[in-house]
């Protein structure tokens, strides 16, 4: 039955899902908290408030993406600090040490593991997106 599929190994999941964060265009959560940690959706530099992107620039869709990926960590109990993994997807490698620069700030003096994908599009005129993998603080 469908409930049985919200165990994972014995633990329950707990999905969340944040005011101040683009709404979710799909059937999915902006976050899931499995045992202590939370693994977020990929977010890019869209405005929650007009839930459209806030621009073509990379840079300003960086600084959205990390606004709204601090914003659903935080409804899920926990800060950029506590990430332990990111996945960053660009839809140009050219853009990688803008995007890097901006990255770096957000998440210093922290290094978490991380992957950058270039891929052939994102939605929505979308330039980059940011997923991560948090550990709950006193976890």
């Amino acid at each position: 039955s469908f409930p049985s599929l919200l165990k994972y190994r014995g633990s329950r999941m707990k999905f969340v899902n944040v005011k101040n964060a683009p709404t979710p265009p799909g059937p999915f959560s902006h976050a899931t908290i499995v045992d202590s940690f939370v693994y977020t959706s990929g977010m890019g530099g869209i405005d929650p408030a007009r839930g459209e992107v806030v621009s073509d620039d990379v840079i300003e869709q960086t600084i959205q993406s990390i606004k709204n990926v601090e914003a659903i960590l935080a409804g899920a109990g926990c800060t950029l600090k506590d990430v332990v993994k990111a996945t960053v997807y660009l839809t140009d490698m050219a853009d990688y040490s803008r995007v890097n620069a901006i990255y770096e700030k957000a998440f210093a003096p922290n290094k978490p593991a991380r992957t950058c994908v270039a891929v052939s599009a994102l939605p929505v005129r979308e330039r980059m997106k940011i997923e991560t993998v948090a550990r709950l603080p006193n976890s």
